[in-house]
């Protein structure tokens, strides 16, 4: 026993060393590309942590003017650990694509052994495979980002409360609190799609071979509504989530800057959007597309059905159910960002795992050729790159092309302090780039007044291209000569726009005079 036990351990080592490969392609690229908005905004925390040597709970941003920039947002963990690292070998934005790395890296480790313990060890180590090669795992599993972060800390979650089930450790329940509560401060989404598998782990235990009957099922729902672990285990993490929150809230409110979290202004929830076929049709073939590279739906199918009467499947099956209901309560975030779907791959990858195995086992019946699971993998695996090579990778290389450029002459000619106005809309990927705080504004915007007054708080330059409304959406022709008309370029002007890229650095003190 003991020697399988290590011949198992060993395998760990191929998932892992694969997943490891494909994660540091394109590692040392700038933030650009799918979602760099949003990793922008991380980069600025974790920049300002270290440059500025602010606490974890002062987060600051670049898009705050004149101000500090000090922002309502959810507990940023990750950009200060990163920002820590910065403090001891530099500001190299590799340092938080690694850190992401790390962390996705031992999601699949964790995905190995959660797989082990509610079902067998080649389900797990299968399903530990499949989390190493899907596309979306391995774009957000280097992305500067605290999607990875958050990842894993689920995985701990709930593979210490299995292990506390099996062996009643209570030091494994402490960490599977904390590793939750630590998951809903960074978004407050955990609580139901993390929440509900650990409630199901709970109730259905870790019987493995035989369906509880129903009254059965009723008893141990009373007893788990009777637990006071269950009711610590909760309240304690929306309690702390709660004081967060309201202190977050507050110091936006103070600042003026927020990411939007409360009341209306989210824009998360749309009721026409819930009743539209073409939304979910949408979200599902891009599920099916980067989340499972097509072939893995059969293999989920497989698994499901092959679970479906076992007790710990339930833990699995709930954790979807619990990512269906976030995916309704946050459909308009849900059908433009993609990451709100990569929990999704903590419960589906086991179950390609036993889908796999599954499938293994039917073709060993029929006496049908092996070649096709290898087939099956390679295509999987095929699909996988050739989705990070378009959709990803491709988009990093071609922005940073037109980006880069700029955002070095930016580095090199305005000072550290100095405030800029970026006329990217909403994106604050220039001003990551650029290392500079200062105003983001849209083309439409740039007018007489608006110059006078950036310049009159101290921008030094105004920033952007002719071509691109923000980093990663066209620009209008009709917006594009109304900033040429506004710029009136002539050759005493420095930084006019000039092809290919059309990119300017004008600085504001000529255009006001």
């Amino acid at each position: 026993m003991k020697k399988t036990d290590s011949t198992v351990n060993y395998l760990y080592w191929f998932p892992i060393l694969i997943g490891l490969l494909f994660r540091l392609i394109n590692v040392q690229a700038p933030i650009v590309g799918i979602h760099s908005w949003r990793q922008a905004d991380t980069a600025a925390m974790a920049r300002h942590f270290a440059l500025e040597g602010t606490p974890i709970w002062l987060p600051q941003i670049d898009w705050a003017g004149a101000s500090a920039g000090y922002v309502d947002c959810e507990f940023p963990l990750y950009p200060y650990l990163v920002g820590q690292l910065y403090k001891l070998f530099g500001l190299h934005e590799w340092i938080g694509r690694g850190l992401s790395i790390f962390f996705s890296i031992l999601t699949i480790f964790l995905v190995i052994r959660i797989g082990t313990r509610i079902f067998d060890p080649q389900s797990g180590w299968w399903g530990g495979l499949f989390f190493a090669i899907l596309p979306l795992n391995i774009y957000y599993g280097r992305t500067f980002q605290a999607e990875s972060l958050l990842i894993l800390l689920a995985a701990i979650s709930i593979d210490r409360l299995l292990d506390w089930k099996s062996e009643s450790k209570f030091l494994s329940l402490l960490l599977s609190w904390l590793a939750f509560c630590l998951a809903c401060l960074i978004k407050l989404l955990p609580i139901f799609w993390l929440g509900l598998p650990l409630l199901a782990l709970h109730l259905y235990g870790l019987d493995k071979n035989h369906k509880r009957p129903k009254i059965e099922v009723y008893r141990r729902f009373y007893l788990l509504l009777s637990s006071p672990y269950v009711w610590c285990f909760g309240l304690s993490a929306i309690v702390i989530c709660l004081i967060w929150f309201r202190y977050s809230y507050g110091l936006g409110s103070t600042s003026g800057f927020s990411f939007f979290l409360w009341g209306k202004d989210t824009d998360r929830f749309s009721l026409t959007m819930l009743f539209d076929i073409q939304v979910w049709s949408n979200l599902l073939l891009r599920i099916t597309l980067r989340n499972l590279s097509i072939f893995g739906l059969p293999l989920v199918v497989f698994g499901f059905m092959s679970c479906r009467q076992e007790a710990k499947g339930q833990t699995l099956q709930a954790g979807i159910v619990g990512m269906f209901i976030c995916t309704v309560f946050a459909m308009r975030s849900s059908s433009v960002h993609e990451y709100y779907q990569l929990p999704l791959q903590l419960f589906l990858c086991p179950l390609m795992g036993r889908g796999w195995i599954c499938f293994e086992s039917l073709l060993s019946y029929r006496r049908l050729s092996k070649v096709f699971l290898q087939l099956v993998l390679a295509l999987i695996t095929a699909i996988s790159l050739v989705v990070l090579s378009f959709d990803y990778y491709l988009v990093e290389r071609s922005q940073a092309a037109i980006w880069m450029p700029l955002a070095n002459n930016i580095r090199e000619e305005v000072q550290p302090q100095s405030r800029i106005v970026s006329v990217t809309g909403l994106d604050p990927t220039l001003l990551n780039l650029a290392r500079r705080q200062g105003w983001l504004t849209s083309a439409k915007k740039v007018n007489k007044d608006n110059l006078n007054y950036w310049y009159n708080q101290g921008a030094e330059y105004i920033v952007g291209s002719l071509k691109w409304q923000e980093t990663y959406i066209k620009l209008e022709e009709s917006e594009g000569n109304h900033l040429i008309e506004k710029f009136n370029c002539n050759k005493e002007l420095s930084g006019c726009p000039n092809p290919p890229n059309y990119t300017y650095f004008i600085p504001l003190k000529k255009l006001i005079n």
